[in-house]
């Protein structure tokens, strides 16, 4: 054969039967001559001769491995066929002998040996592979006497012939790639061994490119997705495709990666295998619990979902409430799901009490939960009880944090069918005795009753008759309870708070009568040694307080009459809390405020219900408690408290910034516990002192440190946490910790008035300032307050400080024509009403709800229900219901007797506004002084008093009453330019947004009327009626300067323009802090410009409006002061010298102003030498030669 024919058929072998024949063949041959002997010895050989001559010259064609899926072997001892029948059929050849083996049981299926070249090891495992066996590690001492079972040896097998090396042949393609040269187990490896004759880009095996091609997509992506584990743990990118699949990560749509994205989880929370959609849920709850760290701090949690939280918080509150009616532990799972998106997602807020925490859910992610479906859904739940106690016990935080919400959730609880009693029944009403494996009464369902008690009146009426169940904690005293002791104090301590806040409503007082007898022994238990429980003493003094007051007037409870005065004499309470004192250590000082404040709501009642005025009471409780105060316990309490305060606040101001933190709640929450010890001293001295509170006595009832009780005071008045308390960055629940300051500076105004050396005036400042950190809830506070006040305002004290005021003021009553309209701002705008932190008889009948408005409802630029807290300027107040006269509540229930005038209203409320004024800035409390924009528009409302009155004569116009004007004209002045040296310098100070006067006019426009709707009807009702008033043109420039908007300079120089002729006001008399402002930066705006040119050309334009017009066009003019544009500088110029007369080409040819340092009035600003008059004669050269001699005339001859 020639060596042509020779490769022919050695390639046509190869492809027939592979490259391995030839191991095959030999290994038969090896198995014949073991077995058959030495007779066909001759036989084999010659037969291993061909083979190996086919070897050695079938090798050099680089023999590549055939499919395992069809191999093509002949079987041990038949004989190959020729070389040049390849393509046909395969026949068993005869053997050497011609003769067939004697039987066929001796003939066995045999197999080619496994070679290390056969196994092929890929990077990612398959779909499902078993899981990997470990060896078991070397015992250790500490595993104690082992036996050896001997050691492992690997199995030595003797190879059957030695190795051989196979050289590559290609058959597939000719470019001399070798197989070696290829990285084993990629997928042109692949192709090459088993699909040799495939082309390289064959569609039928794009299936081996998955792998490769999705990671190559995912490493060139910017933004990974993130994938979780079952823990719910991010899984770095770098191994999500290198984990093996027995972890239980690749069970997706996207099987190559490990790890489950959220889209992934989210549709799989959704899936029909309970099992499968139990774990997503769980994947869920514990990613849930990671993104609300990230929602606090970006880069706790899962930082590479910063910004998403609230998106998500959403989505798996969605994929919860679908799963939370599954049974077993798809349910159980979705309510962790929803407990860890809930009550777990705030953490922090879990102990907040007695406010609405609405402005917590950014997003409104709990406010999309669908109620409806939910609570009836958790009713269910707690009655069946088949889920287990700790999934039972989240379902209760959850009805907590929902409570927490807001008070209209809260009354979707307590509407909801059944809830409560379930919550009763699952939680409270356990077995008794109790039994190995039932579970005992939890606190937390009281906490959640009290919750939903303070947020309204009509929620605590609903669980007035489920109260008359958890009498079972009160009747059975904690050492002789079925349960620990300790749970026992608990619940009783929960129970007494939860009859305190019925208390505060004037409901449920008669159990103090009906359970009398186990009250009694209750007190006893309480007064006793055996009592070392701090929080079940003060809760006890605070059901006493409560049902003490309910008592005051026994018309005021509900029903009425539940509870008499004669009754809580009779039982001799007075005595009982007086012996407490006894019992407590000087570190008790919460329960010594609980118990000073009992005293004093007994001596309190006295007053009104005791025989002379229980003058006996005040005396014995006097007598009892004066060496305390004096030099005992109680003094040194107070002494503890007002120290603590005061170094609680230098702490909290030298940690503060500009924000109320979490970080800063401790500091809050101590002070706060010392305010309220003091504040309850003071309370217990005033009930203690004889005579009406505005008198001074005569005797103190006991000494109090005054004058450190002034200073902690005024330091909390001016201290910076009250601006900080609105600001964007502070938590939203601040107010709550900031309520026992207010309290204790409402008691501290009290005590100053009666504290000898309080001036008049003094009392009068402290009261302004004070009043504005009132929060809701202490209506009753400030209305009593301001009518004080009002009282003291007199002709006799403005005389004795040197004040005139017109003696027709008086003469028509005072400040009596204002007060109906003081008191009535103070009264929230709706039926709401907050109740106090001390409840009064007033109080237990009127409040509707014991919690305090979220933080949003308080911004003091809004137009709010609630008046508290007050903001600078209510003191105008009077001014609003003039305005709003057919819609005011005090004009329709102003007395008969009451006949004043319009103008009797506005000159009292302008005198009214001036005194608060006065005696704000004399006793140096600037913090509390209005601000510019602040008088300014409360003198525009006086002013807008005309718009749409027809009046007969414009003597009748209130703001052209003499009186009147003066008042203005006296509330204006601090503001004038000419007020300070610091109104001329520049650049201006910045101003904040909240100090601008579209700000401030929200408090009474709302957001529904912008201030320019209002500023146009202000500029149109000057053109009609002001002619040219000179206080009405100065409140008209207010909004002109360059902070402000161009609309209000566009609406005022462009589309009245005729109206700038008439005013006429000096730049000294401009009411500005800053001059600067109304002249930097330069106008832009063309139409703007264009107007201020067209008043210097049309005339007559004085004072201050000329300055402002002059500036503004010749910053537009010439470089030296920043014009950007020659053609258009040229234009202006040619328009002023061509069109303009002699004073205004003068002008704006010689006008210079400086932009730092100090601002040069007229006739200053056109007087000024320089060099930049030379340029400006070379500039005016660009706009022709005799322009520029006219000018040079003007420049040079006035140099």
């Amino acid at each position: 054969m020639s060596e042509q024919e020779r490769e022919q058929e050695r390639a046509g072998v190869l492809e027939r039967f592979g490259p391995n024949i030839a191991d095959v063949l030999r290994k038969a041959r090896v198995a014949r001559e073991a077995k058959k002997g030495e007779g066909e010895h001759v036989a084999a050989h010659q037969r291993s001769s061909s083979i190996s001559r086919l070897d050695d010259e079938g090798g050099e064609a680089g023999a590549r491995p055939s499919s395992p899926a069809s191999p093509s072997r002949s079987r041990a001892g038949e004989r190959l066929r020729p070389f040049t029948s390849v393509s046909g059929p395969s026949t068993p050849p005869a053997s050497a002998s011609s003769t067939r083996p004697p039987s066929r049981a001796e003939r066995r299926i045999r197999f080619a040996e496994l070679t290390p070249d056969d196994v092929h090891v890929y990077e990612s495992a398959p779909p499902s592979p078993r899981r990997k066996a470990l060896a078991l590690p070397s015992p250790s001492a500490s595993d104690g006497p082992t036996v050896s079972l001997g050691q492992w040896k690997p199995p030595t097998i003797p190879p059957l012939v030695a190795p051989v090396t196979y050289r590559s042949i290609d058959t597939a393609n000719h470019d001399g790639e070798k197989v070696q040269d290829i990285e084993e187990g990629t997928p042109e490896d692949i192709r090459l061994r088993f699909f040799p004759t495939a082309p390289t880009n064959d569609p039928s095996l794009q299936w081996m490119q998955g792998n490769e091609a999705d990671v190559d997509t995912e490493a060139e992506s910017s933004t990974p997705t993130i994938r979780f584990d079952l823990n719910g743990n991010p899984i770095p990118a770098r191994l999500s495709a290198t984990l093996p699949t027995h972890l239980g990560l690749h069970h997706h749509a996207e099987g190559s990666h490990a790890g489950y994205t959220l889209e992934d989880v989210f549709l799989l929370s959704r899936s029909t295998v309970p099992a499968q959609r139990a774990s997503m849920l769980g994947i869920l709850a514990k990613i849930a619990h990671k993104l609300a760290r990230t929602s606090i701090d970006s880069k706790k949690g899962i930082p590479e979902l910063a910004g998403q939280e609230l998106a998500l918080r959403k989505r798996m509150l969605a994929a919860a409430v679908e799963a939370m009616s599954e049974r077993a532990s798809v349910g159980a799972r979705a309510i962790e799901l929803l407990w860890e998106c809930t009550s777990q997602w705030d953490e922090e807020a879990i102990a907040i009490d007695c406010v609405e925490i609405f402005d917590l859910d950014r997003g409104e992610a709990i406010a999309s939960l669908p109620l409806d479906y939910v609570l009836p859904q958790i009713s269910t739940t707690l009655a069946v009880g088949e889920l287990p106690r700790e999934s039972l016990l989240q379902v209760l935080a959850v009805l907590c944090r929902l409570a927490q919400h807001s008070n209209t959730t809260a009354a979707n609880i307590v509407s909801t069918k059944g809830l409560i009693a379930n919550v009763l029944q699952r939680f409270l009403l356990t077995p008794i005795p109790p039994s190995n494996d039932t579970p005992k009464p939890d606190p937390t369902a009281l906490r959640f009753l009290h919750i939903l008690a303070t947020s309204s009146r009509e929620n605590a009426t609903a669980l007035v008759d489920p109260a008359d169940s958890l009498l079972r904690f009160v009747i059975t005293l904690p050492t002789a309870s079925p349960f620990p002791i300790s749970l026992a104090t608990h619940l009783l301590t929960e129970t007494l708070h939860l009859y305190a806040i019925l208390a505060s409503y004037g409901l449920y007082a008669h159990i103090a009568t009906t359970a009398q007898e186990h009250l009694t022994q209750l007190n006893r238990y309480v007064s006793s040694p055996q009592c070392q429980n701090s929080q079940l003493r003060r809760a006890w003094l605070r059901i006493l307080e409560g049902w003490i007051v309910c008592a005051h007037d026994p018309h005021r409870t509900t029903p009425s009459h539940e509870i008499l005065w004669s009754q809580v004499v009779g039982w001799g309470w007075i005595e009982d809390i007086l012996e407490f004192r006894a019992r407590l250590r000087d570190t008790d000082s919460e329960t010594w405020a609980a118990l000073w404040s009992s005293t004093a709501a007994f001596l309190e009642g006295a007053k009104i219900n005791g025989m002379k005025g229980g003058e006996d009471d005040r005396a014995s409780v006097t007598a009892a408690v004066k060496d305390g105060f004096t030099n005992g316990t109680e003094k040194r309490v107070v002494d503890a408290a007002l120290r603590g305060a005061r170094d609680g606040l230098s702490r909290l101001s030298a940690g503060m910034r500009q924000a109320i933190l979490p970080s800063d709640l401790p500091g809050l929450r101590e002070i706060g516990k010392h305010a309220s010890t003091i504040t309850a001293a003071i309370r217990l001295f005033l009930a203690c002192t004889l005579g009406s509170p505005k008198d001074v006595p005569d005797i103190l009832p006991f000494p109090l440190p005054f004058a450190e009780i002034s200073t902690i005071a005024a330091e909390i008045t001016t201290h910076a946490l009250w601006t900080s308390l609105y600001t964007p960055e502070s938590i939203p629940y601040g107010h709550i910790f900031c309520r026992p300051l207010s309290t204790l500076l409402s008691s501290y105004l009290l005590l100053s008035r009666k504290t000898p050396g309080t001036s008049p005036d003094l009392w009068i400042a402290q009261a302004f300032a004070i009043v504005c950190r009132l929060f809701p809830g202490d209506d009753e506070v400030a209305q009593r307050t301001i009518s004080d006040v009002s009282e003291l305002i007199t002709s006799d004290l403005l005389q004795a400080r040197g004040w005139s005021v017109p003696d027709e003021i008086w003469d028509r009553g005072g400040m009596d024509i204002i007060v109906s309209f003081l008191t009535q701002s103070l009264r929230p705008k709706t039926d709401v009403r907050v109740g106090p932190t001390w409840p009064t008889p007033r109080s237990i009948s009127t409040a509707t709800t014991q919690r305090l408005p979220p933080l949003s409802a308080l911004q003091m630029n809004d137009r709010r229900d609630q008046p508290l807290p007050l903001s600078k300027d209510w003191i105008f107040c009077p001014l609003d219901h003039l305005l709003r006269s057919g819609e005011s509540e005090v004009f329709k229930n102003l007395p008969s007797s009451w006949n004043a005038s319009e103008v009797e209203v506005v000159r009292v409320t302008l005198l009214f506004v001036r005194v608060s004024q006065e005696v704000l800035r004399y006793h140096q409390l600037p913090a509390f002084l209005m601000s510019r924009e602040e008088v300014a528009f409360g003198c525009m409302k006086v002013f807008m008093l005309e718009h749409g009155q027809q009046q007969a004569d414009s003597s009748e116009e209130v703001f052209r009453d003499s009186v009147v004007e003066h008042f203005m004209s006296a509330l204006l002045a601090p503001f004038s330019a000419s007020a300070s040296a610091k109104s001329l310098k520049t650049p201006p100070p910045s101003i904040h947004t909240s100090d601008s006067i579209d700000v401030v006019a929200k408090r009474f426009l709302g957001p529904a009327v912008p201030f320019y709707q209002w500023y146009t009807d202000f500029v149109a009702l000057y053109d009609a009626v002001s002619f040219a008033h000179p206080l009405f043109a100065r409140l008209l420039l207010l909004p002109l300067s360059m902070r402000y908007p161009a609309d209000y300079r566009k609406y005022l120089w462009a589309d009245y323009h005729h109206v700038m002729r008439t005013v006429r006001v000096a730049p000294e008399d401009v009411v500005t802090g800053s001059v600067a402002e109304y002249l930097w930066p330069a106008e832009t705006d063309a139409e703007i410009v264009a107007a201020y040119l067209r008043a210097l050309l049309n005339g007559p334009l004085d004072g201050f409006v000329r300055l402002v017009a002059v500036h503004h066009v010749a910053c537009r003019i010439w470089p030296d002061l920043g014009a950007d544009g020659e053609e258009r500088a040229r234009k202006l110029l040619g328009a002023v010298v061509e069109q303009g007369g002699f004073d205004a080409v003068r002008d704006v040819v010689l006008y210079r102003q400086n932009r730092e340092g100090t601002i040069m009035l007229p006739p200053t600003c056109f007087e000024q030498p320089g060099s930049w008059r030379a340029g400006r004669v070379e500039f005016a050269g660009k706009c022709g030669a005799e322009l520029q001699e006219r000018l040079r005339r003007l420049l040079e001859g006035s140099d």
